[in-house]
């Protein structure tokens, strides 16, 4: 019995700790500062991304010719993405962007699933333990 409880331990452990994922759009908007001492200038352009990115962040992008990859994300600026690996991306030039992230309902739904198979694989296990005493008893007898 103790068996069965190491193994549900375990298969429950693995899929918390694994999770499952998916990617999810970000809002990347361009933003303009006029220069305040000569308001004929040419402002500032900058671009905000909504949520925000971080270090460490795993990202989907497509460019407008219509190239595309993945990417772990070292640093951003106000106009740039930089990649773990030297990559450089303009954020003018993104199409599309997209963050992965722990999907919440996908993860519940796997621990679930193997809760409840875990609970299934040891009332299996009970009823033949429990079967096997009752056949000694049995044949003892």
């Amino acid at each position: 019995m103790k068996f069965t409880t190491l193994y549900s331990t375990i298969i429950i452990a693995a899929l918390t700790l694994s999770g499952c994922s998916s990617y999810n759009a970000l809002h990347l908007s361009k933003q303009q500062l006029p220069e305040v001492s000569n308001p004929t200038s040419t402002p500032y352009t900058y671009y905000k991304i909504d949520p925000p990115l971080y270090n460490g962040d795993v990202v989907q992008y497509e460019l407008h010719n219509g190239s595309s990859g993945t990417m772990t994300v070292k640093k951003t600026t106000p106009q740039t993405l930089i990649s773990d690996k030297g990559l450089v991306i303009n954020l003018s030039d993104l199409a599309s962007l997209k963050r992965k992230d722990i999907s919440k309902g996908k993860t519940a739904a796997a621990v679930g699933t193997g809760v409840a198979t875990t609970v299934v694989v040891a009332a299996v296990v009970f009823t033949a333990a429990v079967g096997a005493g009752f056949a000694a008893m049995l044949s003892a007898s």
